[in-house]
Formats: structure tokens, C-alpha cells, sequence
């Protein structure tokens, strides 16, 4: 099973718009791969992102709200891949 069977569409479209944000940023170079690292905080129904890179190295800490649909999600790692024609998310997993 994959991205697309684990990990809910709202929460792919978050890590791609803070891959976005992050490009938009002049003094940010973004590596081909961006790892997002997932914590669940269940007593603030919330999951803490974290957004981090190699090279050059940047960590960037995200709370997003959860909603109830996606309360049971259980996925720790996430990588987006950027080759420079395709844009690929994918479990460690998976790779």
C-alpha cells in the first residue's frame, strides 16, 4: 500500500503547499527530497509536521488541526521526491 491508500489527501496537499511556501522563500534552496516526519498529539487533536531536508539542511516544525476523519492516521515518515520533471510522494517504505 502507498501515499495515496495511506496517508489522506488533506495531508498530502498540506506537505505539498509547505514545499511551496518553502520554495517561495529567496534565501531557501530546496534538495530533490523533502522528508515530512509525522507526531500525533491527541490532547490537542493535532499532529505536529515536521519539515526537514539534508542539503542544504533546514527543520521547520508545523502543528496541523486534525479532523476526525483522519484522527486514526498512523503514518510516521513521508518523502517527497523532486527529480525535475516528476514530483513523487512516497513511504521510506516504499522506496
Amino acid at each position: 500500500m502507498g501515499v495515496n491508500e495511506q496517508v489522506p489527501k488533506e495531508i498530502q496537499l498540506y506537505c505539498w503547499k509547505l514545499i511551496d511556501k518553502k520554495r517561495s522563500e529567496p534565501e531557501t534552496e530546496l534538495d530533490y527530497l523533502q522528508i515530512f516526519e509525522f507526531n500525533p498529539d491527541n490532547q490537542r487533536q493535532a499532529i505536529e509536521v515536521i519539515h526537514r531536508q539534508e542539503e542544504p539542511f533546514f527543520i521547520d516544525h508545523h502543528i496541523y488541526t486534525i479532523k476526525e476523519k483522519i484522527a486514526d492516521f498512523q503514518i510516521k515518515k513521508l518523502w517527497a521526491i523532486d527529480d525535475g520533471s516528476h514530483q513523487t510522494m512516497l513511504l521510506p517504505e516504499d522506496y
